[in-house]
């Protein structure tokens, strides 16, 4: 591409953006910021308790068979403290 083509896509791109600034931001009203807020919060929460339920599931299944494996070595220490040894006898 020669240098006066490459002027020429610089200017359009100039153009383009300097038009694309020059619309003016409206402000949102309260009520529009909440119903944005409502429909953004009614997709996301779905997916995100799925998500929830997921990780919850995974952790329990970790997480309980140590508390359970804790509390039985617990109760067998117990017993075998509590059960005299074949010498003692």
């Amino acid at each position: 591409m020669n240098k006066d083509g490459m002027k020429g896509i610089v200017t359009i791109a100039c153009l383009v953006l300097l038009a694309s600034c020059a619309k003016e931001e409206r402000t949102l009203t309260q009520k529009e910021i909440k119903a944005k807020a409502d429909s953004i919060i009614a997709t996301k929460v779905p997916s995100l308790e799925e998500q929830a339920a997921i990780d919850l599931d995974a952790r329990m299944s970790i997480e309980v068979k140590a508390k359970t494996d804790s509390i039985v070595n617990a109760y067998l220490q117990k017993q075998d403290s509590l059960t005299p040894s074949v010498n003692e006898r």
